[in-house]
């Protein structure tokens, strides 16, 4: 049985859910829907690359990942799909960043007429182009058969990562500042918007409404704050510099 999961913009409001797992159950039968979320900030596609990296990862080996989060969606992205291999799965969606997080083996433009739907709305493509390329593949088909190998091209704002230093990537439910800075180059402490922070182990290194640093879930640095909020604690918005720094530096 294939697994395949969803992660959009789309809410749980409207029908559009809804409407990708009935021509994911209709044209693959035996398939098993997960809802990653459906609850990514509207167009956020930094967002939901960090989501999908993070979480993507962890289902089993041939799973299928569709992934809309698209910020030119509604008027019909000039992005193209694409379904991508990494780390033993497809992954399929716009290359328009989303897939930033990922290593891919290889990733192919979804050009075959045969695996879309026969009338493909411009507004619609999670239903009519992601939804029925992903039905095709859990039928067991080439991945080959979809379109022609390509390059991604979509990015990210703050790029690649320099080396040795990190950026704010991520803000979570709980106003955490999720990194990229893996736990590999993080040190003893890190440096954040003029601010010194020790990398700890975990909340109870700090006393109630300090600031600290630890190793997250993802085995990057997080910047949080004891019974609050880092994202109001700190002027640091996605894209603001975590570098390693020594124990012991001092800033004026």
């Amino acid at each position: 049985m294939a697994i395949i999961t969803l992660t959009t913009d789309f809410g749980t409001r409207d029908g559009y859910v809804g409407a990708m797992k009935g021509v994911l159950w209709r044209l693959a039968r035996d398939c098993d829907i997960v809802d990653i979320t459906h609850e990514i900030p509207r167009g956020d596609v930094a967002h939901a690359a960090w989501v999908v990296a993070t979480s993507c990862r962890e289902f089993p080996d041939d799973t299928i990942h569709i992934v809309v989060v698209d910020p030119g969606y509604a008027a019909g992205s000039a992005r193209r799909g694409v379904v991508v291999g990494a780390h033993g799965s497809c992954y399929i969606g716009r290359d328009n960043g989303v897939f930033t997080y990922l290593e891919p083996r290889w990733a192919r433009a979804i050009e075959n007429a045969h695996v879309m739907a026969p009338s493909v709305s411009a507004a619609f493509h999670g239903r009519d182009v992601f939804a029925t390329a992903a039905a095709a593949i859990a039928r067991k088909i080439d991945p080959a058969i979809v379109g022609p190998q390509i390059e991604l091209e979509g990015t990210l704002p703050w790029g690649k990562r320099p080396e040795h230093e990190g950026r704010i990537v991520h803000v979570d439910h709980f106003g955490n500042l999720v990194s990229d800075l893996p736990v590999g180059e993080a040190g003893e402490a890190i440096a954040i918007t003029g601010r010194r922070l020790a990398v700890g182990r975990s909340y109870e290194d700090v006393a109630s409404g300090e600031l600290l640093a630890y190793v997250g879930s993802s085995r990057t640095v997080e910047i949080a704050v004891r019974d609050g909020r880092a994202d109001r604690a700190l002027d640091a918005p996605r894209g603001t510099p975590v570098v390693p720094v020594p124990l012991g530096t001092e800033f004026r």
